[in-house]
């Protein structure tokens, strides 16, 4: 009888321990998917502001005295263009997607681009007109 009494506290034991170390592994687990979680939020769903946005023509209509057709960074200014406030909420060189617009980068700047302002660039005055301010979605495709 003392060994199956002593087997019975024994395997009584072994259970309760199984069942512990199943509680915490539930927790690690738990745990760790949601770690994963929060690490697909933050850093694999786009990125996205709501700017105000307005239009330029890099002709001298818009852009006198800096007339050139190039933007802030050398690259030719045109269609997919976006000029930005440096201390705003886009970096140089960002890619993005501006719904209503489409693609671009982020590489130029204007004098009256201040904070949560965009100037979407287009390749004739008659566009730039057509388009006049807009609230849009701004996705940032590249994080600098």
């Amino acid at each position: 009888m003392l060994g199956m009494d002593l087997i019975g506290m024994l395997s009584g034991k072994f259970i309760k321990m199984s069942m512990n170390k199943m509680k915490n592994l539930t927790i690690a687990v738990l745990i760790v998917m949601l770690l994963l979680i929060t690490y697909a939020v933050v850093f694999c769903t786009p990125k996205h502001f709501k700017l105000t946005a307005t239009a330029y023509y890099p002709g001298p209509e818009c852009t006198y005295p800096f007339d050139d057709w190039k933007t802030a960074t050398g690259a030719d200014a045109g269609y997919g263009c976006i000029a930005i406030d440096p201390k705003g909420p886009l970096k140089m060189g960002q890619k993005v997607y501006i719904e209503g617009y489409g693609y671009g980068v982020c590489n130029d700047v204007g004098s009256a681009i201040k904070g949560w302002k965009i100037d979407v660039c287009f390749d004739t005055l008659q566009e730039a007109k057509e388009w006049g301010v807009q609230l849009v979605k701004v996705y940032v495709l590249e994080v600098k």
